[in-house]
């Protein structure tokens, strides 16, 4: 039965998980956590890109943007005569001007990039024609998330008859042999900090010959209020230069560095793993946070190692909600549990009430009878004597009986730590025999094993031999043994008593125990019905219990096991 409900359970969690992550409805917590895990990988600086940036400088010195054309021209001129690998205008071209086949001439040296993109009219804002013919034209929108960062970009972008690749993607295949997926979203890990790309002003480029070779050189703005500024997971709360982004994405696809997410299906399936640990685990608080800080490194190693981004959000609510509706179940058993207890409780005062009333009916009408006799008739003063001594057993019966109740209520309250002590077993059950034999019980055999230690109440336990010992000797024939032994059995004590009276009728076994109960065997036998219930509650209050079967020679034979001293 548990089985069957662990593997539903895991079957509807694994489909509730796996469309949860189908429909990114975890992507409100999920995007930010693994932001902050990129920001704690270590940081690679760049070693394929330079950004020649149009900073104020630039401006202030080499005068107001938009700048001619054939300056522009002149940085690529100036890349090429450098030896860079290629030229990316992260610039937006499309009015004609004079100029451009200056810059066209420019291009023509050296592979060069120019950056498009999809306006709000849905066209793409192309180059103008005699740019577009020189440079290979590559789209650079940028799609930002919900929150305004800007996790991943499409590998292309088609807008009617025109496909387009994206920037980093076309960028780093100047550098190295990249594949461009069609139509997919591509996520940089940003191991190299937009911050960190080497930025060269654009007055210093022009101006002096500065080595990039080998190197592609992003050219683009970064003075405040020219180009985009975009957030990114590394970013921090100040977003970065479009061309700076663009050149640390680049990096990122250069090494193959980028972020791989686990398919749905696949997460849903951790998620059910998840549930199934839980679910068979003995110490689940234990078990739930090592799966939270395995869960936890795992991802971070898969991350930083491999680019793989595991559904931690998703995950680590699957475990802790798990863990709190089975806690929540083991409360809610442990509740009914109690409550039942506490129905068997006041079930049995009820009935202990009803058979005590019911006991001390006969000797309170004894009793009653008696002093009427006393009070109503002249006795002589041997029939006093009779009547009072009646009287004076009755109620001795009525004190028996009221003290046992007494013991049997009280003992639930005894604190057993502060009133136990190490006894030896063995030597117990020695005196009492003996204190029994000198009474006149010659019948009584034992079986010790020495050294058998017990922690526990030492006269409780006395009781309990004196209950079994006299219940033996009171309902077996006169010449027949009983034998009492005590033995250990790994880390139990067993105390056994056995005689070869007439036994336990089957259908009585299970109710001997039970206050009040006496069995047919007992016959016209004096007795409350209290001393094996004694038996019974001293057992469990020591941390064992009691049972009964039938002897070999045909009698009962009752065993009591208590835990061993430690």
């Amino acid at each position: 039965m548990r089985k069957t409900f662990a593997l539903v359970l895991a079957a509807i969690t694994a489909v509730v998980v796996t469309l949860l992550l189908a429909f990114d409805v975890d992507d409100t917590l999920e995007l930010p956590l693994r932001d902050a895990a990129l920001r704690l990988l270590a940081a690679k600086p760049a070693t394929s890109v330079v950004v020649v940036a149009i900073d104020e400088r630039s401006i202030r010195e080499l005068g107001r943007w938009p700048w001619p054309r054939a300056r522009l021209a002149g940085m690529i001129d100036r890349a090429a005569d450098s030896g860079a690998r290629g030229v990316v205008l992260d610039l937006l071209l499309p009015e004609r001007e004079d100029d451009d086949v200056q810059l066209a001439r420019a291009a023509r040296r050296i592979r060069t990039l120019v950056v498009t993109v999809i306006v709000e009219r849905g066209q793409w804002l192309l180059p103008s024609p005699t740019i577009r013919e020189a440079t290979i034209p590559v789209h650079g929108n940028f799609e930002r998330d919900g929150d305004g960062i800007l996790r991943r970009f499409a590998s292309t972008k088609q807008n009617r008859d025109l496909a387009l690749t994206a920037l980093p993607v076309e960028a780093a295949s100047m550098l190295a042999p990249v594949s461009v997926p069609i139509g997919r979203s591509i996520a940089p890990m940003f191991r190299t900090r937009p911050q960190a790309i080497p930025v060269i002003s654009a007055a210093d480029f022009l101006e002096q010959r500065i080595d990039v070779r080998g190197k592609l050189v992003f050219i683009g703005p970064t003075a405040m209020g020219l180009g985009d500024r975009v957030l990114t997971p590394v970013s921090g709360a100040v977003p970065d230069p479009g061309v700076t982004v663009h050149a640390a994405a680049t990096e990122s696809l250069v090494r193959g560095e980028t972020i791989h997410e686990l398919p749905p299906i696949a997460g849903g399936a951790l998620a059910a793993l998840a549930v199934v640990i839980l679910l068979v685990s003995r110490a689940r608080r234990t078990t739930t946070a090592l799966l939270l800080v395995s869960t936890s490194l795992i991802g971070f190693a898969l991350l930083e190692s491999n680019g793989i981004a595991i559904p931690f959000v998703a995950l680590a609510l699957t475990i802790v909600i798990t863990e709190a509706a089975l806690e929540l179940n083991s409360a809610a058993q442990m509740e009914q549990r109690v409550s039942a207890w506490w129905a068997e409780r006041r079930a049995q005062d009820i009935e202990s009430k009803r058979v005590l009333a019911h006991e001390l009916k006969t000797p309170l009408a004894s009793m009653r009878g008696l002093s009427q006799l006393l009070g109503g008739f002249e006795l002589s003063e041997a029939e006093r004597r009779r009547v009072a001594s009646l009287l004076e057993s009755e109620a001795g019966k009525m004190q028996t009986l009221v003290s046992a109740l007494l013991d049997l209520e009280k003992l639930p309250l005894r604190d057993f730590n502060a009133t136990s002590t190490v006894t030896d077993l063995g030597d117990l059950v020695t005196h009492r025999v003996e204190f029994l034999r000198a009474s006149g019980n010659g019948r009584l055999r034992t079986s010790i094993t020495p050294g058998v230690q017990v922690r526990g109440d030492a006269a409780l336990i006395e009781r309990v031999v004196d209950n079994l010992v006299g219940n033996a000797l009171k309902y077996s024939p006169e010449n027949s043994p009983v034998t009492i032994s005590v033995s250990q059995n790994g880390g139990q004590a067993i105390l056994q008593v056995e005689d070869r009276g007439p036994g336990i009728a089957p259908d009585e076994r299970d109710r001997i125990f039970e206050r009040f109960f006496r069995g047919a065997a007992a016959g016209g036998t004096e007795g409350l019905g209290l001393g094996l219930s004694l038996v019974s509650e001293v057992a469990n209050w020591h941390g064992g219990s009691v049972s009964m079967d039938e002897s070999s020679g045909g009698g009962a034979r009752f065993r009591v096991t208590l835990p061993g001293a430690m």
